[in-house]
């Protein structure tokens, strides 16, 4: 499924010039660059510290043999030249230019640029590889300046850009967040990993670097400790990551319904049945407690004009909202349950038209709950067009899930099947509903950080209320043990599959991570938009543009003054 996407991989190799001082020559370490290079197969290649009148034509002998065709510039005044290679069967060079950057007498350092269209996908990329100065971090940041504004300047297009090298420069530093700030790009390799050895094969520092801008996604990076015999190809380890386009589109700003409150709690579901998720807004404290709704405009906005339900308005933090077609006219209701009020019975708002909700509660006497701890959740766990409730305590009935099938008009089945698999008595578990084998019944997911090592364990709907365990789906994609990790299930790409999607604040510098669903789950894919380093931010999947595939909604009460941010799946 990730090779519908027409991945390539980009890596970045400082060869390190020849020098008395080293062990090896360079023309004695020629066949190990060559055989990373070849074992590795990247579709484009920039090497670093490619000098040496007899070295070079051998190199670029062997990259021939490998398939690979070149831009290099051989002008006298680039003292250190930089290389990009790039598989002739992959990619066609349209344009090419060489950049000097500020550096002293001792060296010149420059930076070599190509625009390359891809022959699968005719898609064009920016690509430069530069060599930064290694003493001074004045001349590395006027550097940065310099490859930014050059950069600018040929990338008439405003095509994808890729931009990697041996900046010498660590992370946190000025000369990369002038980099990060200029041009809007994001490390691959999640600025970790010491990518300088010293010959000695224990990491000194990262200083290589593979960034692109967020137009972009990638599959995977590594950095290549390939060693033969004890002895090394360099002492910098090549780096490579597996690039495609990004899965979602730029960031559509909405400022319909914004909060900085922390206390807002948002939802969305469709409403008024024309496909398309709508925004519901809710915080106890604002407009006497009523749910707000903002219908879908489909383009990643919504209408300005918001719709009121009184009837199912609460001032009480207790309160909890749920949006689900319950009785399948394909139009979602509202489900309000609060453990202090009404018995602990949920109540159902039927939708109407053009975003309302009936004004009659329908009341439930299945499944009520006086506890806080409890937590419902309502998918279709039977294929018949209606959600269906179910209920959880890890205290109650041996920690079971209890269905509660629904019936017609609001209301559900005075039977409960009770399922000991997938059970928890742990406090905390959550839980998922969600179609991940694309049978058309929802599934179950739990996880809990200290449970299954970590896994998100996966039961596939016996379309009764039941479910079967899968270890296919439960051993793939990301586990973690963080309690402050984020899971959602949702169909992002579109194949009627719910996919797995990681998040977690202060991991993988802020990115999503996808992996789609297929008779497992199959990734990951980096988002390089939506991404946050901030606990703060909530994230949501969810088609607000009715186009089948899950978009991805961003919201900080803390940032853009309370603007939700939404990238649409492409």
């Amino acid at each position: 499924m990730l090779a519908n996407n027409n991945p390539f991989n980009v890596m970045s190799f400082n060869i390190k010039h020849n020098s008395p001082a080293d062990s090896q020559t360079i023309f004695e370490r020629l066949p190990y660059m060559v055989q990373i290079i070849a074992d590795n197969a990247p579709d484009i290649l920039g090497v670093q510290e490619f000098s040496g009148n007899a070295f070079q034509p051998m190199f670029r002998a062997e990259m021939a043999d490998l398939g690979y065709d070149e831009y290099f510039n051989r002008t006298t005044e680039v003292v250190v030249p930089k290389a990009i290679f790039f598989k002739a069967n992959r990619f066609t060079m349209l344009d090419s230019g060489t950049v000097i950057l500020p550096s002293n007498e001792e060296v010149v350092n420059s930076a070599t640029w190509v625009i390359l269209q891809d022959q699968i996908t005719a898609k064009k990329y920016f690509i430069s590889n530069s060599h930064w100065y290694y003493k001074l971090q004045d001349i590395r940041i006027q550097g940065a300046n310099t490859l930014v504004d050059a950069i600018e300047l040929h990338n008439t297009e405003n095509l994808p850009e890729i931009v990697f090298g041996d900046f010498n420069a660590e992370p946190g530093s000025t000369e990369i967040e002038v980099l990060k700030d200029g041009l809007g790009v994001v490390d691959a390799l999640n600025e970790e990993g010491d990518t300088y050895h010293r010959w000695t094969g224990v990491g000194v520092k990262k200083i290589d670097w593979i960034t692109s801008t967020r137009d972009m996604a990638f599959t995977g990076a590594t950095i290549i400790k390939t060693s033969f015999d004890g002895n090394w190809a360099s002492d910098h380890w090549p780096i490579m990551a597996t690039y495609i386009p990004a899965i979602f589109g730029p960031a559509v700003t909405d400022n319909v319904g914004i909060s900085g409150n922390p206390a807002t709690v948002y939802s969305f579901a469709d409403i008024n049945g024309d496909g398309k998720k709508d925004k519901i807004y809710w915080n106890k404290v604002f407009d006497n407690g009523n749910p707000r709704v903002y219908l879908s405009n489909g383009n990643g906005t919504f209408s300005g004009t918001v719709v009121q339900h009184p009837a199912g308005a609460s001032t009480l933090a207790s309160t909890r909202y749920y949006y689900a077609d319950v009785n399948g006219d394909g139009k979602e209701d509202e489900i309000v349950w609060d453990p202090t009020q009404n018995s602990g019975r949920t109540k159902v708002f039927l939708a109407t038209s053009n975003g309302n909700f009936s004004s009659t509660a329908i009341n439930n006497p299945e499944g009520t709950s006086g506890n806080a701890a409890t937590l419902f959740n309502f998918a279709d766990v039977n294929g018949d067009g209606k959600a269906d409730k179910i209920y959880w305590n890890a205290t109650f009935d041996g920690g079971h899930t209890r269905v509660y099938l629904a019936t017609s008009g609001g209301s559900f089945s005075p039977t409960v099947v009770s399922g000991s698999t997938g059970s928890s008595t742990t406090a905390g578990t959550k839980f998922w509903y969600a179609d991940i084998n694309g049978d058309g019944k929802a599934d179950k997911a739990l996880w809990h950080p200290s449970l299954n090592s970590g896994k998100v364990m996966v039961y596939l709907s016996d379309g009764d209320g039941t479910f079967t365990a899968s270890a296919a789906y439960s051993d793939s994609g990301a586990s973690s043990g963080v309690a402050s990790t984020v899971f959602h299930f949702a169909d992002v790409n579109g194949d009627g599959r719910a996919d797995k999607i990681y998040w977690r604040h202060s991991a993988y510098i802020g990115k999503p991570k996808i992996y789609y669903a297929d008779t497992e789950f199959k990734g990951p894919i980096y988002s390089l938009r939506g991404t946050s380093q901030s606990v703060n931010t909530d994230l949501f999947f969810t088609d607000i543009t009715g186009d089948g595939k899950a978009d991805m909604v961003r919201w900080n009460y803390a940032e853009y003054t309370g603007e939700l941010r939404n990238y649409l799946a492409n």
